[in-house]
């Protein structure tokens, strides 16, 4: 008798044990029908509405974008000489420069109408066109007692020092493309084609590793000829 009640004591202790540690199945559900979130199912997580990315990107102008070289007013007939510069840094940019420019110089905008990058601040070759170029303003990129090259001359500046070494292949071709485009536009003849230093015979600007004559080669090339028609 007494084996027999503590036979039974037992089983229920421990039938106690498994209800309370939640061990005890329902009867009939099997493993694969109980719910395996403890607690119940979490809330169902909210997709959050997708917004396109937008990245801010400068304008820019392509060797071959000669829409974006005719300002919106057209071109004035002022344009007589086109003077070539450069930056004297590989680190410039256009917007370092005309920062610099008017700040530093108290100018109104970038002294220069154009810019074509190097790579390493601003893209290979491309072409950018300056406010001045925009509103077809004087420049302020060679000063002479008449101050002509100025008021009649379209000042164009190549990123780089090229006291040290010469411009980029891609920047000759972007320098060869405008040149071509601008010589036919302002009916600029290419004897009037001049540097900085060439003008003054104060500074060796653009640069003892610059030379015209492969820039020249580059706009006699028959895909350049038919591009400015």
């Amino acid at each position: 008798m007494f084996r027999q009640v503590g036979t039974t004591v037992c089983a229920l202790l421990a039938a106690a044990v498994m209800i309370g540690s939640g061990c005890a199945k329902q009867p009939g559900t099997t493993i694969a029908q109980m719910d395996p979130y403890v607690g119940g199912r979490p809330p169902a997580i909210a997709r959050l509405p997708r917004h396109p990315v937008r990245i801010h990107r400068p304008r820019t102008t392509s060797p071959r974008g000669e829409r974006g070289w005719i300002p919106p007013g057209g071109i004035s007939p002022r344009w007589d000489s086109i003077v070539i510069h450069h930056s004297a840094s590989d680190h410039s940019t256009p917007q370092g420069m005309r920062d610099w420019h008017v700040n530093g110089r108290g100018w109104v905008a970038l002294g220069y109408d154009f810019v074509i990058g190097n790579g390493v601040g601003y893209g290979d070759g491309k072409v950018y066109v300056g406010e001045r170029w925009r509103k077809q303003m004087h420049g302020a990129h060679c000063k002479t007692p008449d101050n002509h090259y100025n008021n009649h001359g379209i000042g164009i500046c190549l990123i780089g020092n090229l006291q040290n070494h010469p411009p980029t292949p891609k920047q000759i071709a972007a320098l060869a493309r405008l040149l071509s485009f601008l010589t036919a536009k302002c009916g600029i003849p290419r004897s009037r084609i001049l540097t900085h230093g060439g003008i003054t015979g104060k500074t060796q600007c653009p640069g003892r590793y610059f030379s015209l004559q492969p820039v020249l080669r580059e706009m006699s090339l028959p895909s350049l000829s038919a591009a400015t028609r």
